[in-house]
């Protein structure tokens, strides 16, 4: 009995504490079957937070090292990855002059990378390899990425919008009582009158690299017409270049800037980084780029910001006329069809126009917003820049199909023409092998 009791007595304590247990599991369960999931539900959504993603590298290139500095300053990489730790941004600078070609070549290769920013120009080029955007977020809440559809759909959301600026030095101008032009005639009547006073250059013109001319030769025609999509009139005129069209008018008055000498003794022998050094130390009085210069200026030492201004490319005849100022619309991102990660890249593109980075990064990069209800401050450079009578917007766009036919077959480039044009070439004899050159490649578009 003495060895029978401790047994006993162990399975009578084990009745006792499942007798008791019974009616807390029974509590438990009364409650039903609908208390049951929400007990489970916390381990549930514990396991799915658990559940990593896999690691995705979105390839990003840029033309810009001024985006490249933005991007370093803002670190765009790693604020990204606070909220998608599965996914790196990997950034590649190329040379602006040779991305587009550089694109092509990777295209030919299936081998374009996850996120491809355009130029507007381009985006014909690359609509038969880039996905439609018609349902991003992005998109619908874009200005203008309705306004550059190729055919029925959006392809690329454009980053950012900015003016074209003539930048000056407001000390020089106070120096020579002058005020803010308002016409052409104003214009080229102030830079002269600094030419005079012999102590500045009144422009600075990187004529070396073609590009810097871009403000004059290929924006003026369209700001002449008033028409930001000039390019696809051309394309349907056979001689655009007579006497009378906004092409040749536009041209003229550019040719008389040229030719009275207002950019330098050698505005060809000079490049871009020097030309934008000539202004920064205040050899120049003028420099003509866009609203993205500003944020280039901010990282260029000893110049007093204070004494810089902007006011918008005067190029009407009187102020009676329509102030035309060109509003850019630039950078536009677009997916290719070959990326192996579309959906992270969407997701990448709509945080970069969200609240959490969108305007930080414009106001640091003085641009605005093409975002609806999103408005940036530009800043004191820009103070009365926009105080003009008449203002007309000209949103301006890189020409249709035809033109592109156009452009490519005669090789029409207008930069390169802005640089013969200061070299002294031949004036009216240029225009008249530019109407003959794009009429016989219009007569083959038919």
């Amino acid at each position: 009995m003495q060895q029978i009791r401790p047994r006993i007595t162990r399975i009578l304590c084990t009745l006792m504490i499942t007798a008791l247990m019974v009616p807390m599991f029974s509590a438990c369960g009364s409650k039903g079957s609908s208390d049951e999931g929400k007990t489970a539900q916390p381990e549930t959504q514990q396991q799915e937070q658990k559940v990593e993603k896999d690691p995705v590298t979105l390839k990003f290139p840029i033309w810009s090292t001024i985006t490249e500095d933005l991007f370093t300053k803002l670190d765009l990489v790693n604020e990204y990855k606070k909220e998608h730790p599965n996914v790196n941004i990997e950034l590649e600078l190329l040379k602006d002059t040779e991305y587009e070609n550089t694109m092509k070549i990777r295209n030919s290769a299936n081998e374009l990378p996850d996120i491809l920013p355009l130029k507007s120009s381009w985006l014909i080029n690359f609509k038969d390899n880039i996905l439609p955007l018609d349902d991003l977020d992005a998109a619908k809440n874009n200005m203008f990425a309705a306004d550059f559809k190729v055919g029925d759909h959006i392809y690329g959301v454009p980053e950012s919008q900015f003016n074209e600026f003539v930048w000056y030095r407001k000390s020089i101008f106070q120096e020579y009582g002058l005020e803010i032009p308002k016409t052409w005639g104003e214009f080229i009547s102030a830079a002269k009158k600094i030419k005079d006073g012999g102590k500045y250059m009144p422009f600075a013109m990187g004529g070396k690299d073609a590009w810097p001319n871009y403000p004059f030769n290929e924006f003026m025609p369209s700001l002449v017409a008033g028409d930001g999509d000039y390019w696809s009139t051309m394309a349907t005129m056979d001689e655009p270049f007579t006497k009378g069209q906004a092409f040749y008018d536009a041209y003229a008055k550019i040719q008389e800037l040229y030719d009275g000498k207002l950019m330098g003794p050698d505005p060809l022998g000079v490049g871009f980084d020097q030309s934008k050094l000539m202004f920064g130390s205040k050899q120049a009085a003028m420099i003509a780029l866009g609203q993205w210069f500003g944020s280039d200026l901010k990282s260029m030492k000893d110049v007093d910001l204070n004494d810089v201004g902007a006011f918008l490319l005067p190029v009407r005849n009187s102020e009676s006329d329509p102030f035309n100022t060109i509003s850019m619309v630039d950078t536009f991102f677009t997916i290719p069809k070959t990326s192996k990660y579309p959906d992270e890249a969407k997701e990448f593109i709509n945080w970069f126009f969200s609240d959490k980075w969108y305007s930080k990064y414009l106001t640091e990069a003085q641009l605005q917003s093409t975002v609806k209800d999103v408005k940036i401050d530009l800043g004191s450079m820009f103070k009365g820049a926009f105080d003009v009578s008449n203002l007309n917007y000209v949103l301006y766009k890189g020409g249709s199909e035809d033109y592109k036919k156009i452009e490519s077959a005669i090789k029409f480039d207008v930069k390169k023409m802005g640089q013969d044009m200061m070299a002294g070439k031949d004036f009216n004899k240029m225009m008249q092998d530019m109407n003959n050159s794009w009429k016989n490649a219009r007569s083959k578009l038919k």
